[in-house]
């Protein structure tokens, strides 16, 4: 296999070149070997899953949490926004960060930054249903463990989609990076069944301290277990955050950052405000919201997991592709969920948009990945990263917003909508074209995990 030639070396200046020798083992044309990868992906994996399940438990407690302790829908939102900022804020440095020390120490770094915040998280739940604090300090302190979240835990996902990008091929680099962001979806399948589960054995505290055992324990295995061959690459790079954000207008990664943060702001309206539809709509109460919003997660999450790990390697569709049809897939559900009749037609609807959001994910940072360098590789998964908090600044407290003073019905308007523009860009921009063009297909890739 050759080389890609596709790069435009001279963009990159002096200073951002590899400036320690390469070892001979290491060739960016000739990626690792499959049983070493596989190993080092599934643990990946297994890692990126655990987070997804503390991450993503918290869509299926925070509502009815809220409402327990009497505060206002607005200050859910406020919380994933607060975490969302500073996780846009940070991925772009902790990208960066790995061009220059490797990507093994900011994925431990990034696991135990989360296990830590789900410890905090579990003390201000308790302390706010036992009545120890004020609702209001019980919500300060659940921003304070995001907050930590958002800006140490975020080490871990540009890290890891480095690491995979480092040792896959252009021509199998989107279906490896489904791959890897899948284990986050499954997290996310796992998280709410388990929340609906054992919160009413254990109660909410009690789930979320066994989650960040688990993620700790993880942060363990990848200190011991994960191998790390490549060598830093950009010694001299500057990490002030305006210029590693300046990178996103570079035209190679330009569209696929429009589109990511567009899905991402619909992907984030569903996501906090599906609990707060299904508990108005069919007039449920806190628990009842809970069990059933739990139920209709995991089947989206489920979704998410079917287009990536199954369908994406069974189409072998080029970024473009996944990009388009995931946008217009979001479209359809989005409109559906403002007919459905019932409760499954309801889950039916968000099965459609996770759906697409496995497809459009997965093209649009795979797109990103074979648009750059070698040497890029961080500050690419950094941005593309960074999409998805500010994909949670806007869209958690828009949605609400739209919930509250527009009715029910407006977020999923303003996805569709949305959605329309992603498809657009996917389509005619010139820049996801040239992308795709870069991309051979292989007749018969070898899956990574």
């Amino acid at each position: 296999m050759q080389a890609p030639t596709r790069y435009d070396w001279s963009q990159n200046p002096p200073s951002e070149r590899i400036s320690a020798p390469v070892p001979a083992r290491f060739d960016p044309s000739n990626p690792s070997s499959d049983p070493e990868r596989r190993a080092a992906f599934r643990l990946l994996f297994l890692c990126l899953m655990a987070t997804g399940i503390g991450n993503n438990m918290l869509f299926a407690i925070l509502p009815p949490l809220a409402r327990g302790l009497g505060v206002e829908e607005y200050w859910v939102g406020a919380i994933y926004t607060l975490s969302a900022t500073l996780f846009m804020m940070m991925t772009p440095i902790w990208g960066a960060l790995s061009d220059r020390h490797g990507r093994k120490p900011y994925i431990v770094f990034g696991l135990s930054a989360f296990a830590c915040s789900t410890l905090i998280f579990a003390a201000a739940a308790l302390a706010g249903e036992n009545g120890w604090i004020p609702p209001l300090g019980a919500i300060f302190a659940m921003a304070l463990a995001r907050t930590l979240f958002g800006s140490l835990g975020s080490a871990t996902n540009p890290a890891a989609q480095a690491y995979v990008a480092d040792r896959t091929s252009p021509e199998e680099r989107t279906e490896a990076l489904a791959g890897l962001t899948a284990a986050f979806g499954l997290g996310a399948v796992i998280g709410p069944t388990l929340a609906a589960t054992f919160v009413e054995w254990v109660g909410v505290a009690a789930f979320m301290v066994m989650i960040s055992v688990t993620v700790a324990a993880g942060a363990l295995g990848i200190f011991m277990r994960l191998p790390e061959k490549t060598p830093p690459r950009a010694q001299n790079r500057p990490l002030n955050p305006l210029k590693q954000f300046a990178f996103g207008a570079d035209p190679r990664i330009f569209p696929f950052m429009v589109y990511g943060a567009i899905i991402w702001i619909t992907q984030s309206l569903s996501l906090s405000t599906l609990a707060f539809f299904l508990m108005d709509r069919l007039m449920l109460d806190e628990a009842q919201g809970l069990q059933l919003s739990s139920i209709a997660l995991a089947v989206g999450a489920g979704a998410l997991i079917v287009a990536q790990l199954v369908v994406i390697p069974a189409l072998k569709a080029s970024p473009r592709t996944l990009m388009t049809q995931g946008a217009v897939i979001t479209v359809l559900g989005s409109l559906f969920m403002l007919v459905a009749p019932n409760y499954g037609g309801m889950v039916f609807g968000y099965l459609m948009t996770s759906f697409a959001f496995g497809l459009a994910r997965s093209g649009f940072v795979g797109g990103a990945s074979v648009s750059v360098t070698p040497e890029e590789q961080g500050r690419a998964a950094g941005l593309t990263t960074a999409t998805a908090g500010l994909g949670f600044i806007i869209g958690p407290v828009g949605g609400l917003y739209l919930f509250t003073e527009l009715g029910m019905f407006a977020p999923y308007l303003a996805a569709a909508a949305l959605s329309v523009v992603a498809a657009a860009v996917a389509w005619f921009h010139p820049g996801v074209a040239r992308a795709t063009e870069a991309v051979k297909v292989k007749p018969e890739p070898k899956a990574p995990l």
